[in-house]
């Protein structure tokens, strides 16, 4: 498992596509609230991938820890 963050003002669908079958990812967010919009838009957008998505949030740090596995 890998670790990268990277710094971006809102998740989207592009984010998660880059992120390889069993790696994982950190997204540093601007607050709780994206946090929440990124972690709902990766449980929806899971299905479409065909994929299963992990992920944790610490919302003192405002980052997402995403890990894209296979079904």
């Amino acid at each position: 498992m890998t670790d990268k963050r990277a710094r971006i003002n809102k998740l989207t669908r592009d984010d998660l596509r880059s992120i390889e079958m069993g790696k994982t990812k950190t997204f540093a967010l601007p607050d709780a609230r994206a946090c929440d919009n990124g972690k709902s838009l990766t449980y929806q957008t899971q299905n479409l991938m065909g994929c299963k998505f992990s992920v944790k949030t610490d919302y003192v740090a405002s980052t997402l820890t995403i890990t894209r596995n296979a079904i």
